[in-house]
């Protein structure tokens, strides 16, 4: 594992990088952690590296600047962000072009996830620097209530995972205080977001095989139909503030506790790199 620094206004960025792709240009994957968190601390928490060295990826995690990302909104309702200032869009820009010229990535595999306010700075990238990606993964996040009107990137795969319980992230979305930029659209919104402006013509859902009867929740795959693009929402019924897994380590007691349910059925990571593999940008 090996730091990457880069010079950008307001002071110097890192990037953790894990790099199992032995010496030839390899396809990158992109891991925004939630906020206040860091890029270390996700990199423990997921499975990338375990995914990365398998598949022979490169695979890196940004550190948000004080733990947190420039998603466009104003912060917590506030009229003043205090990330305002932060150019994080022209960070990732910076990092894919750096690693690019290196020769270190196959540049048309670069694929994007962001978890909690990673997921919400991942929306902001799909609207403001979808060439650069070739699929992403939002997760336990939902679209700004401004991207639906200001979205101007080029429809990209996307693959959204949500618990219909998050007391972060609700599933119904959350007004924006005293500014209505600071609102979140619904999941179902967001789902309908995304199917629309891939050229969906409508979808389906089916509920996924039970592993886990004991955690009182239920995954349930809806896919668009007829898209330009692959369009995928697994809808976590029950689920809180968790990506599912079946790995006992990822249990955080009591933080854990204090964000819902967390489901067992599947292993996201996997679900996602299974959704990636074959993506491609033209």
């Amino acid at each position: 594992m090996t730091t990457l620094t880069y010079q950008m206004p307001g002071g110097n960025r890192t990037v953790l990088v894990t790099d199992f792709a032995q010496g030839r240009p390899a396809p990158l994957v992109i891991v925004l952690h939630a906020a206040e968190g860091s890029s270390e601390q996700i990199r423990r928490y997921l499975t990338w590296d375990v995914i990365g060295k398998r598949e022979r990826l490169l695979v890196v995690y940004p550190q948000g600047v004080r733990g947190g990302w420039n998603d466009g909104r104003p912060a917590d309702g506030r009229r003043f962000n205090p990330l305002a200032r932060v150019d994080d869009v022209g960070f990732i820009r910076n990092m894919v072009a750096d690693l690019n010229n290196k020769g270190r990535i196959d540049r048309r595999r670069v694929y994007l996830i962001g978890v909690s306010a990673g997921g919400h700075m991942t929306n902001r990238l799909i609207c403001e620097a979808s060439d650069l990606f070739a699929a992403a993964a939002p997760l336990l996040a939902t679209l700004a209530a401004r991207w639906t009107f200001h979205c101007a990137g080029q429809p990209m795969p996307v693959l959204m995972v949500n618990g219909t319980e998050d007391p972060i992230t609700p599933w119904g979305g959350r007004p924006g205080g005293v500014d209505p930029d600071a609102a979140l659209s619904s999941v179902n919104a967001t789902f309908a977001f995304f199917r629309s402006r891939n050229g969906c013509v409508s979808a389906g859902e089916r509920p996924l095989p039970e592993q886990e009867t004991s955690d009182n929740s239920r995954v349930h795959l809806a896919e668009g139909t007829g898209c330009h693009h692959a369009t995928r929402l697994y809808r976590v019924e029950g689920g809180g503030h968790h990506t599912p897994t079946g790995l006992e380590r990822r249990q955080r007691p009591p933080i854990g506790a204090l964000l819902g349910q967390q489901n067992h059925d599947i292993e996201t990571d996997e679900e996602i790199w299974a959704f990636f593999a074959e993506k491609r940008r033209p």
